[in-house]
């Protein structure tokens, strides 16, 4: 009896026996149900891209009008990538070149890399360890910014009403990256909605996917049009095309590039829309019973929403180790969760001002924001990103479509793991 005992509380890394081991998680994505007929109205219409000749609506329009409708705002342009979201988002301010726009040090480096593509620089701004997202009183107005990038980060909303009202009295517009936030809701506002523009991915990891897709969405009556010219070649809708004719007039207020979403894509979108709030209402349930379990192990914790969040949309889940030695590090307890769960746990991005991903420096095109770019954070520290990367690990969104006893094996797990770095016995040498 002692031999197993014992195996069961050695980690599975260490040969020990895993909390989990057989039961399947659930999968990602899942297919909502109209999925295939939607699929298949678009290979049989005629109609595969935007630009095709006229014969019926299109799914991007359909898909348009209904995520305005789910956000809450007048209009919504969709684009092919999150990052085309983002980048005729700042295009679309008509912002003089080398301007500066405030982001996330702790992101996803598109948040960045669209900054220079728009012509612009930007200068990262440090993560609050107690929620992960950008704090209103780090924000560095010194260098006269044009614009703040705020990135909705894990599961975790930005107060984006302080911030904008921080950023209005020096002159700087706000911009909100919902890449990992569909549906979440500050004070019964969806993400997306609380700044003069709002930006989605629907990449394959987002909770809203039809692969590779994004959007951006708006209440500006005059940016609408000229989102939609900065994403089709300087076209947009004129809604009198007759059969054979195109959707699109060239109108050309401003010069675009093609950045449009395909109709296949709309269309499983359309379909996957009408899945999303039970996913919601799954997810959330469960991170309610893993909120609770957890909260009796000691050493961990999850970033808790504001209060003024009332309603999660969990992407990315971090559970933080408070402490965590130096020795250990999160990637190894990203792995030791791993092997007990049969589950890829992994850990946050490298800060932007230390990520691979980040080199403006070998693009010549940007030589001029790059110098830039190096200049501003010459002397700059970020200790709120580098400890919420080097402490936090993450579970991605799929976990939490399953059942509570999901919920109680994560918590084993953690518990396992924690007990372990709490009794000095991590890593093994």
């Amino acid at each position: 009896m002692r031999g197993s005992r014992d195996r069961r509380d050695t980690l599975a890394v260490d040969g020990g026996t895993p909390v989990r081991s057989g039961r399947p998680w659930p999968d990602w994505p899942q297919v909502a149900a109209g999925a295939e007929e939607e699929l298949r109205s678009v290979l049989y219409s005629g109609r595969w891209a935007i630009s095709s000749p006229h014969r019926r609506e299109l799914a991007e329009q359909r898909f348009a009008r209904r995520f305005a409708g789910y956000v809450g705002t007048r209009h919504c342009v969709p684009t092919d990538h999150g990052s085309s979201a983002l980048l005729i988002a700042l295009e679309s301010l008509g912002l003089e070149y080398g301007g500066i726009v405030l982001v996330p040090a702790l992101t996803w480096t598109a948040s960045a890399t669209a900054v220079f593509r728009a012509g612009l620089v930007p200068l990262l701004v440090d993560a609050d360890p107690a929620t992960g997202t950008m704090d209103a009183e780090a924000l560095d107005f010194s260098s006269t910014p044009a614009a703040v990038l705020v990135v909705h980060w894990a599961c975790r909303m930005a107060d984006v009403p302080t911030i904008s009202r921080a950023a209005s009295s020096h002159g700087a517009v706000v911009i909100e990256d919902a890449a990992q936030a569909h549906g979440a809701r500050w004070q019964g506002r969806a993400a997306g909605s609380l700044a003069l523009l709002g930006c989605f991915s629907m990449q394959h990891s987002k909770v809203l996917t039809c692969g590779e897709g994004g959007a951006v969405v708006t209440n500006d009556d005059a940016l609408a049009p000229r989102l939609e010219e900065l994403r089709a070649d300087s076209r947009r809708y004129h809604g009198a095309a007759r059969d054979g004719e195109l959707d699109l007039a060239e109108t050309a207020t401003v010069m675009g590039a093609n950045h449009c979403l395909d109709e296949f894509g709309a269309a499983l979108l359309c379909a996957q829309l009408d899945l999303l709030e039970a996913q919601h209402d799954v997810r959330n349930r469960n991170y309610q019973v893993l909120s609770r379990l957890l909260a009796d192990v000691p050493g961990v914790r999850l970033l808790r929403p504001a209060p003024e969040q009332d309603r999660l949309s969990l992407y990315e889940v971090p559970i933080v180790f408070d402490p965590l030695p130096r020795e250990t590090g999160n990637a190894w307890v990203a792995d030791a969760l791993s092997a007990e769960l049969g589950l890829r746990v992994y850990t946050p991005r490298t800060p932007l001002h230390r990520s691979a991903l980040l080199r403006p420096w070998t693009r010549p095109a940007l030589a001029a924001l790059s110098d830039r770019f190096v200049a501003l954070h010459r002397d700059r520290a970020f200790p709120g990103a580098e400890y919420l990367a080097a402490h936090s690990v993450l579970f991605h969104h799929s976990a939490f479509l399953g059942t509570e006893q999901d919920m109680a094996d994560i918590t084993a797990a953690v518990g396992k793991v924690a007990g372990v770095i709490a009794a000095g016995r991590s890593p093994r040498g």
